[in-house]
């Protein structure tokens, strides 16, 4: 037991003592921070303040104008401001003879676009529209969205109707969705957010962690280290040593990941999501719960195959090759989560959340997305730890020989004659 302390201790310490396990927690969370952050902050400040147009109007009246510059007045205060300039024409002038010089105010920066409303406008499928940006799609889309909205009211007028009313009778409606326990959609959405989000975690960390300790039993096999290491300590307790030590790793850094993003979410992030007038969703403890639960059994398996991996191979570039399987059995279920999240209590969907390998990642989307029933959940647990246990039987047999072993890669038959071995 005192062995197995000191090699836990020592996996534990070497790696939380390296500069990368330093820099790499301290930053993780400000860079998951700018994912959420950022692109509400560019949307806010990264385009233009107001965009500058000139109409070339050859309608009879500015009223058409008028009611596309109130269709396209800032309802938010983040919406960009259309400053519009009318130049009246009459429907035999050519507007292309003003073309040149508008273009040339759009080169020189001092104008962002024009538009051309012909006299026969309303019976056309197109117009033209000359813009310094043509990349700005959220402009165009609400620009467009203007176009449209002035067209309809200014038909409607000339066919002698009330706008109001016509507005009225053709009101769209908005389905105001909420599931049987009242949760709305809005709700469900940052629910549906945060749960991918820690799914991720759960799945880039696994994988990590179980590659660490893949490479750490070849880099003892290069060295030769684990010759001598052996010469005092069981090859099962030296690989239970560095699987728990590896894993303590990971949930020193899961606690200050957590700390740390409750400090910055404190201080950074208020601000931030007033911009994007969106309520961070709260963490419950059930969600804590079982992310340290699902995190825990699933790297303990993926780990454990990782080093049984490791004590095969010799090299970098077979561990690579061998790896392959393994790492597709974390991969799949990350596939399958569009499946999930459509229909989280489908009979696909508790199928495959119920297999060992995919129970970390499916299992815990689900509790997150719409809580399954408590019995799938513990059968699901229940059967990891059974496919752990399976699997460091399985492991330890092949890690006895395999760390030992040098040069040519192990065939399938090999490696069922270490497993016969007493």
């Amino acid at each position: 037991m005192d062995k197995l302390k000191a090699i836990i201790k020592r996996e534990y310490l070497t790696r939380v003592r390296g500069k990368g396990f330093i820099i790499g927690t301290l930053l993780s969370p400000l860079v998951m921070m700018s994912f959420v952050f950022l692109p509400a902050l560019f949307v806010r400040f990264g385009g233009p303040s107001q965009y500058r147009v000139t109409v070339l109007d050859q309608t009879p009246d500015a009223s058409l104008f008028e009611r596309i510059d109130k269709a396209l007045a800032p309802k938010r205060a983040r919406d960009e401001k259309y400053v519009f300039t009318r130049e009246a024409l009459s429907p035999q002038e050519d507007p292309q003879a003003r073309q040149p010089q508008l273009d040339e105010q759009i080169k020189a920066g001092t104008l962002d676009g024009y538009l051309i409303l012909p006299s026969d406008v309303l019976t056309r499928e197109k117009i033209v529209y000359r813009a310094k940006n043509i990349g700005d799609f959220s402009g165009r889309g609400r620009l467009e969205d203007a176009l449209n909205k002035a067209f309809f009211e200014q038909r409607v007028a000339q066919a002698g109707l009330q706008t109001e009313n016509v507005r009225s009778l053709t009101r769209e409606v908005k389905l105001d969705i909420s599931n049987e326990r009242g949760e709305s959609e809005r709700s469900k959405r940052g629910v549906f957010m945060l749960s991918m989000g820690l799914l991720m975690i759960i799945y880039i960390t696994i994988l990590v962690y179980g590659v660490t300790v893949m490479r750490g039993v070849m880099e003892e096999k290069q060295s030769r280290i684990i010759e001598v290491l052996l010469s005092s300590v069981r090859p099962f307790d030296l690989m239970l040593g560095k699987l728990i030590g590896i894993g303590l790793v990971g949930l020193t850094q899961y606690v200050v990941w957590g700390v740390l993003g409750l400090i910055i979410s404190s201080v950074a992030a208020l601000p931030a999501l007033a911009l994007s007038a969106n309520q961070m969703p709260q963490i419950s403890l059930l969600q804590i719960v079982f992310f340290i639960v699902f995190f825990v059994l699933g790297y303990f398996l993926y780990a454990t195959l990782y080093g049984m991996v490791g004590a095969i191979v010799t090299s970098e570039e077979d561990g690579q090759q061998v790896q392959m399987p393994v790492t597709m059995t974390i991969v799949i279920p990350v596939m399958l989560s569009t499946m999930v999240i459509r229909d989280p209590n489908s009979t696909a969907s508790t199928i495959v959340s119920l297999i060992p390998f995919f129970s970390p990642v499916l299992m815990f989307l689900r509790i997150g997305i719409d809580p399954p029933p408590w019995w799938q959940i513990a059968l699901s647990i229940v059967l990891m730890i059974g496919t752990i246990i399976a699997a460091v039987w399985v492991a330890a047999k092949i890690y006895r020989v395999g760390v030992l072993m040098y040069g040519k890669r192990p065939t399938l038959p090999e490696l069922v004659k270490w497993l016969k071995y007493s």
